[in-house]
């Protein structure tokens, strides 16, 4: 089952909100252990240290009231010691209350020793107010031993309360450091899933866009082969099956259009071939004789006649090499002669303009691997692009030499130049740019989308390099 893209980023999103709340549960529960701990620090060992003082002041005074009523048997002072007694009791029930289970063995034993000293108090008011002879010195050593007694009890407490006191804070810290680091670790537990949730999200979505990108520009290329293989998110998928049959119906249309264009290439060629020889035999008086007028008449048609094989050969050799049709034969041999034959093909028409055209070409240029009609065919295609779009009077330069382990040619004109939005759109079949002048729409736009698919074959590259109104210069280098 492929998740679509709600399901995903659901998913995603429950996740992350999974993890934050088991980082914020860990979080509350160490606040709730150190809540524990500080609570019972305040409100047990603190309390219990503090009840402790109280009741050791109430022991004392308690001492000494009895002692007070022994030697002046003045009851006020025996009323004294049973309020403070009364506190006393209070007090101890209070410590009681607070069920700390160090302390309870230590006050039931204060407990057990305080109602022995209390009896011993009793009996002696007893014998006091009858004014019978009694052992003073036995009582008071026997109530003394009770009081220290109950004195190192109170003292034992302190101590024990202060040793847990010290303990729990012990605690308390480390139980900080531990959740500093469990924290930590969560933290950066939670921050690394959460990167790697997103990412693989992420990914899971931008990677079928990616592919779907690449094969719109593949489309907009001209390149309607090969198919989309998306198949998940759903949503992405369904949109690759579409893009897919788009491309299945534009390949058809686009062999449909070069299956047309041959054809009928092939079918205009022999008719026009036949009108260009049987105006080739009128010119040479086979049909009789003919005017001046007829004669000028005679030479428009067989102008155009070639005008138009040309176009229709253009056309056809496009088609083949669009087709993967188009045959080479490679040698190895040098480019000096082919560049001689292609300017003295174009010389006729460089003297009728009055241009003046140079050739430089290097001494010891190595040779390459070329199919030398082919090779003539890019050369005659920029010579005679660069001699059309040149005015009356200019120049044009041809130039061969090596460069960087590569043979470069180049041919430069004084034309008027080519717009930089046009430099490289001007290789693209049946686009001649943005030219202005006389010789702005003349041709079919394929001489250098030929030229361009000629040299790729040869392993080459071909580009223009050009500012308006300072002419242009075409350049291509092949693989030594």
């Amino acid at each position: 089952m492929r998740l679509t893209l709600f399901s995903r980023l659901t998913i995603g999103y429950l996740a992350i909100f999974l993890i934050v709340a088991i980082a914020s549960g860990n979080a509350v529960l160490q606040l709730r252990h150190f809540r524990e701990l500080t609570e019972s620090i305040l409100n047990v060992d603190n309390r219990i240290i503090d009840q402790e003082k109280m009741l050791a002041d109430l022991l004392l005074a308690q001492s000494r009231a009895v002692q007070k009523f022994a030697i002046t048997r003045d009851e006020t002072f025996y009323q004294q010691f049973l309020r403070f007694k009364s506190d006393f009791d209070a007090q101890l029930e209070s410590a009681f209350a607070l069920n700390d289970s160090a302390a309870s063995p230590i006050l039931k034993s204060i407990q057990q020793n305080f109602r022995r000293y209390d009896e011993l108090v009793k009996a002696e008011g007893r014998l006091v107010r009858t004014n019978k002879p009694y052992p003073q010195a036995q009582v008071k050593q026997d109530k003394d031993v009770l009081v220290d007694s109950l004195l190192t009890s109170f003292e034992q407490l302190r101590l024990n309360q202060q040793q847990a006191t010290h303990s729990k804070v012990t605690n308390l810290a480390a139980a900080t450091d531990r959740a500093h680091e469990v924290s930590v670790t969560i933290a950066i537990a939670c921050l690394l899933a959460i990167i790697g949730m997103s990412l693989l999200i992420t990914k899971s979505i931008t990677r079928p866009i990616g592919l779907l990108k690449n094969k719109t520009r593949e489309i907009a290329e001209g390149n309607f082969d090969g198919k989309l293989q998306v198949t998940s998110p759903p949503e992405i998928g369904e949109l690759a099956v579409a893009i897919n049959l788009m491309c299945e119906k534009l390949h058809e249309l686009d062999r449909m259009k070069a299956d047309f264009f041959a054809a009928m290439s092939h079918e205009l060629r022999t008719p026009l071939t036949s009108i260009k020889e049987g105006t080739g035999l009128l010119l040479d008086g086979v049909g009789g004789e003919t005017s001046e007028k007829q004669r000028m008449l005679l030479g428009i048609l067989a102008e155009e006649s070639n005008r138009l094989i040309s176009l229709v050969n253009s056309l056809l050799d496009y088609f083949k090499m669009e087709a993967g049709m188009m045959a080479y034969d490679f040698e190895i041999s040098g480019v000096d002669p082919l560049i001689k034959r292609a300017i003295a093909e174009i010389i006729p028409l460089v003297e009728a303009k009055q241009i003046h055209l140079e050739s430089t070409v290097a001494e010891s240029l190595p040779a390459v691997r070329v199919d030398p009609e082919r090779m003539l065919q890019v050369l005659r295609n920029l010579l005679a692009n660069a001699v059309k779009f040149t005015p009356k009077g200019g120049h044009v330069r041809v130039t061969a030499k090596a460069a960087n382990g590569k043979l470069e040619i180049s041919v430069k004109d004084s034309g008027p130049g080519i717009p930089a939005e046009s430099l490289v759109s001007i290789f693209e079949k049946f686009n001649q740019g943005s030219h202005q002048g006389p010789h702005a729409r003349q041709g079919t736009g394929l001489g250098l989308a030929i030229a361009k698919s000629i040299v790729a074959s040869h392993g080459g590259k071909i580009w223009a390099e050009s500012q308006l109104g300072k002419g242009s210069t075409f350049i291509f280098v092949l693989p030594c």
